[in-house]
């Protein structure tokens, strides 16, 4: 490794891990954890937030993601226009994932969301995705409670399975099969953005 490259990585530590992303499961290891460092940035700046319509906060969200090697762009198409699109630019792994985000507005459309992740905008290729919330509402860790107790009691859109704790405070994983039959990682993250 070159000295150069050597002193970029000390400086951003999460460089490293996305470069030297061996596949799909050290991607999603990374992009789970820089998602986790960015919505915690986007938590600090609620009070300038909270009044934003979702395509601002997608925009700020994309722009917090945004590094050199990992591409985030938003109103990408797959099959529609998608939130988010991530993509490493990495040689030893190009991978890629799509994320649906909304401002909490209820079950109803949270599982709208899930329904648009998983049966109009995936192909199935990628292993993983993400469903974002932007909750304006008081009581956070009571509402991400009660997503899960009605995804584990209803399994939408094919979810195999109950939903499983995740490192990320207010966030959870479902599984869900997909029509190509793969099986498919979601990731449910709920952002803080009460003043």
């Amino acid at each position: 490794m070159s000295g150069k490259l050597s002193r970029l990585f000390n400086w951003f530590p999460e460089l490293r891990r996305l470069y030297e992303a061996r596949g799909a499961e050290d991607f999603d290891d990374f992009l789970d954890l820089h998602f986790a460092r960015c919505i915690q940035r986007m938590e600090a700046e609620a009070h300038h937030l909270a009044g934003d319509s979702e395509e601002k906060l997608s925009a700020f969200l994309a722009a917090a993601l945004s590094m050199p090697g990992l591409s985030v762009v938003r109103e990408a198409y797959s099959n529609g226009r998608v939130d988010l699109t991530i993509r490493s630019e990495s040689l030893l792994s190009a991978e890629q994932r799509l994320a649906e985000a909304k401002i909490y507005d209820g079950p109803v459309y949270h599982a709208q969301a899930i329904t648009q992740l998983i049966s109009r905008y995936s192909t199935g290729r990628q292993p993983s995705g993400y469903v974002i919330e932007y909750v304006k509402k008081p009581g956070i860790a009571d509402i991400v409670m009660r997503l899960r107790s009605q995804a584990d009691a209803e399994l939408p859109e094919c979810q195999e399975g109950l939903t499983s704790d995740h490192d990320m405070r207010w966030a959870y994983v479902s599984r869900h099969r997909h029509s190509s039959e793969e099986l498919l990682r979601v990731v449910h993250i709920n952002i803080n953005l009460k003043r």
